[in-house]
């Protein structure tokens, strides 16, 4: 969700979801209905893709033209559209966590990489385990948790860019813990 909030801050900017994993960008935003190319109907086999084109194909959501993961885009594809889509303006690229040959190619595409992380150890410790390697720029937006918004970040090896509120549950909500528990009950 935060690389479309940052999608929609930058006028004229194209949102692409390079996570096949991650249930649809489009869905998120609420645009699964509207018509327009995903990546398994974009076709772009090395030839010339037209930036306006691929624009005007696309799904949008608000100003955002959006081009959805509903497959794993391959790496050359993800590299064509990139660049026809930075003719015409900015560009987010929502990556996904786990490594993939998506995710390795378009790291080298990116200026800047952000990630989102709760100032709480395990989620540390994860964002450690999926920060790109040296030449990527890096920089972290924090969700505020038990560890200094600062201290995060160092221990990350980010800059720190920003600052968000902590998740709002700290346990379950009653209705999950019923469900949870009659799971349990199910398996005694």
């Amino acid at each position: 969700s935060f690389a479309a909030a940052l999608a929609a801050a930058a006028p004229g900017c194209l949102l692409l979801d390079c996570d096949p994993c991650g249930g649809g960008i489009d869905v998120l935003l609420g645009i699964e209905a509207v018509p327009g190319a995903r990546w398994s109907g974009l076709r772009v086999d090395g030839g010339h893709l037209q930036p306006a084109l691929l624009e005007r194909g696309l799904p949008r959501w608000g100003d955002v033209p959006v081009l959805a993961a509903d497959v794993d885009p391959p790496p050359d594809a993800v590299a064509q559209v990139v660049a026809a889509a930075r003719t015409a303006g900015d560009v987010v690229l929502d990556l996904p966590r786990a490594p993939a040959a998506a995710r390795s190619g378009a790291l080298e595409l990116c200026e800047l990489c952000v990630l989102v992380v709760v100032a709480e150890v395990r989620a540390l410790a994860a964002a450690c385990a999926v920060r790109p390697g040296d030449g990527v720029a890096l920089g972290v937006v924090v969700r505020r948790g038990a560890i200094a918004p600062g201290e995060a970040a160092r221990a990350v090896g980010a800059a720190l860019l920003g600052v968000l509120p902590g998740p709002a549950l700290t346990r379950p909500p009653r209705a999950t813990a019923r469900v949870a528990a009659g799971v349990w009950d199910g398996l005694g």
